[in-house]
């Protein structure tokens, strides 16, 4: 049960004004996880450490708790330093942090005392509470407090109904914000959810620490801290710099620590010129910063340091959006900044999706918020996901000069046949060939999931006999999907197997690839030779156009058949066609040795790890084509696969239906196929 991670909280732009929320103080500390059990306690920080040592009397509390109720249970709150006996801010809580010498941490309890505010229970004796929603769970802490449960180093936190009210209480008594949180959710350890959101009153965010600047005259140790934070494509962006907020005692202790770390190289994506020589350090630690606001060109306006941060992971710090902080006579300031979600369009309606199906009431949601966020000013925003809250940006880039077709297109596409494309890419490793700059761009191959991805995005370490073993995105959701599409990736490529039994192939795909001077027509030649191969061998496949000058034939197959075993089925069949047509069709690799004009019945994309364009993926050509799946009986002569695009495939498929998931419904029979 150690082994927990707390659920989180998303920002949030305007308190909820209907459905059942209830609200909190957002106090100014350490966020903690405490585990009594069997006489014993723990004190565990969001990203597994051990505070027990240096909060003997929080621990000593909960001891006392746990003798009190004799019954384990793992409670949720926050440690803060504590003035005249109420909730002081972080710089207080500094001197405590990150001790280890046990004489100070004595003397410590006395100078800087603390207490945990406890607003959440995860177990109570035997009983699992992570399923319940929020108002049993709080009937539940409200038991195993003793009455009134306000005072101490351990104390029960006060809630209210009316959040209007309890931000009048943040601003009077100067707290960092408030937090809502629906009635009715469940808790979901270590994920970040919109059911919980942080309504910040005034500007502050944790910064990883990318170098420091010599000092100035009389300053001793350095200059100024130079700040940073990730971007979506796990880059550290230069976020401006800060020489102020510092005790003399903090200024020599951060500089030890930072010279232990001191590397040569910039971390920085690009390397920020200085007024002072700059020392680089290994982007580990995290710095809280409260600041006034954010530049035009991104940078931090008037930042002071508030203090060292290690409760999180330096991996986890991006550009967070606005909360109430630029609210003025109830509406938000205007904002622009670059890769900051500036103008944050939320749903403050929640919808019940499935996690791989999507409802159409919550597809037309999606597409308007994708629809509202290219319309407006600002450079991107977030979208509510069944599993995620997901940042997005520049949808308004033209990711297609022929017909202006812009990243927003694109991710408003893939949202209209989500609940056709997220079943054909469960649970398969994706492989991403991006175009950040649009399809006249720079593009890359990229097959290893990035270090840091969103919460909710799925990767997982995919590994079998004979590969490295490696993390790779994994399809079957919303917010996967769109997030490899906020990569700049435009196609879908999964593997032809899923990630639980990787060795096995659930289809064999035949590719016809045309030749320079092969027309289209002689591929649909082919695919009908293909076919009648294929009834001849009892065998049934689907068709659909790769999305861009060929075909994909594709059989479905019954489980546990190796990958091998899929390449050979295709084989056998690519093999048979050009032997009966060699005029036409032909299985050799080099193009110099293939008949002029002959397609290319490619039967070696089916070796594992291999892709090909995914069902109803778009495709990176001169315009947004779509990797479409037809009836055999549309196998004619003069047909153009240029005509399904993201433009028409959503309607297309609500005339037609779905046909890959039937195709693909019940897979073939191999053994007429060894007789052959």
């Amino acid at each position: 049960m150690s082994r927990l991670a707390p659920m989180l909280a998303t920002i949030g732009s305007d308190v909820p004004q209907s459905g059942d929320w209830v609200f909190e103080p957002k106090f100014d500390g350490i966020r903690i996880l405490a585990f009594a059990d069997d006489g014993h306690v723990v004190l565990m920080s969001r990203n597994g450490l051990s505070k027990t040592r240096q909060f003997p009397e929080v621990a000593e509390a909960v001891q006392g708790l746990l003798k009190r109720v004799k019954r384990p249970f793992v409670i949720d709150g926050e440690i803060v330093s504590l003035k005249r006996g109420s909730p002081a801010r972080f710089q207080d809580l500094q001197s405590r942090m990150h001790v280890t010498d046990q004489r100070v941490i004595d003397g410590h309890r006395k100078d800087a005392p603390v207490a945990m505010m406890t607003f959440d229970i995860l177990l109570d004796g035997k009983k699992s509470l992570v399923g319940e929603p929020w108002r049993t769970r709080r009937k539940h802490l409200d038991a195993l407090f003793p009455s009134p449960g306000r005072s101490g180093a351990l104390r029960l936190t006060d809630f209210s109904e009316n959040g209007a009210k309890m931000l009048r209480e943040a601003r009077r008594r100067g707290w960092e914000g408030v937090i809502a949180k629906r009635a009715d959710a469940d808790y979901r350890p270590g994920k970040r959810s919109r059911d919980w959101l942080k309504l910040k009153i005034e500007r502050r965010q944790e910064f990883v620490i990318g170098g420091w600047t010599e000092p100035r005259k009389s300053r001793e140790h350095f200059g100024a801290l130079l700040l940073g934070y990730y971007d979506d494509d796990g880059a550290l962006v230069y976020a401006g710099h800060t020489g102020t907020g510092f005790t003399r005692q903090s200024l020599a202790d951060l500089s030890r620590r930072l010279r232990r770390i001191e590397r040569k190289q910039s971390p920085f994506s690009t390397t920020p010129r200085t007024n002072e020589k700059a020392h680089w350090v290994r982007p580990s630690v995290i710095a809280e910063i409260k600041f006034n606001e954010w530049t035009a060109d991104g940078r931090l306006r008037q930042p002071v340091f508030i203090g060292l941060r290690d409760d999180k992971s330096a991996r986890e710090v991006v550009a967070e959006p606005e909360s109430l902080v630029g609210r003025e006579h109830g509406r938000v300031r205007a904002r622009s900044r670059k890769r900051v979600a500036a103008s944050v369009v939320r749903k403050r309606r929640r919808t019940t999706v499935a996690r791989r199906r999507t409802t159409p009431r919550a597809t037309d949601s999606l597409v308007r918020t994708l629809d509202e966020l290219e319309n407006s000013d600002a450079e991107g925003g977030e979208l509510d996901l069944p599993s995620a809250t997901l940042e997005v940006s520049n949808l308004a880039k033209v990711f297609f000069p022929a017909t202006k077709t812009t990243k927003g297109d694109l991710m408003r596409y893939y949202a209209h046949v989500s609940p056709y494309i997220l079943p054909a890419m469960s649970d398969r490793p994706l492989v991403m060939k991006r175009f950040p700059n649009g399809v006249k761009g720079k593009a890359f191959y990229q097959q290893r999931a990035p270090e840091h991805v969103p919460d909710g995005v799925r990767v997982e370490s995919v590994s079998d006999k004979g590969m490295t073993t490696q993390d790779k995105i994994i399809g079957g959701d919303l917010a996967t999907l769109l997030y490899v599409v906020q990569l700049g990736a435009i196609s879908i490529d999964p593997w032809h197997s899923r990630v639980g039994s990787i060795k096995y192939a659930d289809y064999a795909i035949i590719d016809l690839d045309p030749g320079p001077r092969a027309s289209f027509s002689h591929v649909v030649e082919v695919a009908l030779a293909v076919k009648e191969s294929l009834d001849e061998l009892g065998l049934h496949a689907v068709p659909k156009t790769s999305g861009a000058s060929g075909l994909h034939i594709v059989l479905p197959l019954p489980e546990h058949v190796p990958n091998d075993a899929a390449r050979m089925v295709a084989e056998v069949v690519a093999r048979r066609v050009a032997e009966r047509h060699p005029d036409i069709a032909t299985v050799e690799r080099s193009v110099g040795e293939r008949p002029r004009g002959a397609i290319y019945v490619d039967f070696l994309q089916n070796i594992r790890g291999k892709t090909v364009a995914g069902v109803y993926s778009a495709r990176a050509e001169n315009t947004p084509t779509v990797s479409t799946p037809l009836h055999w009986t549309e196998l004619e002569k003069d047909l153009d696969p240029t005509e399904f695009t993201i433009e028409n495939v959503p309607a297309r498929l609500r005339k037609v239906g779905d046909l890959w998931a039937k195709g693909m419904k019940k897979p073939n029979a191999l053994g007429k196929l060894g007789r052959a």
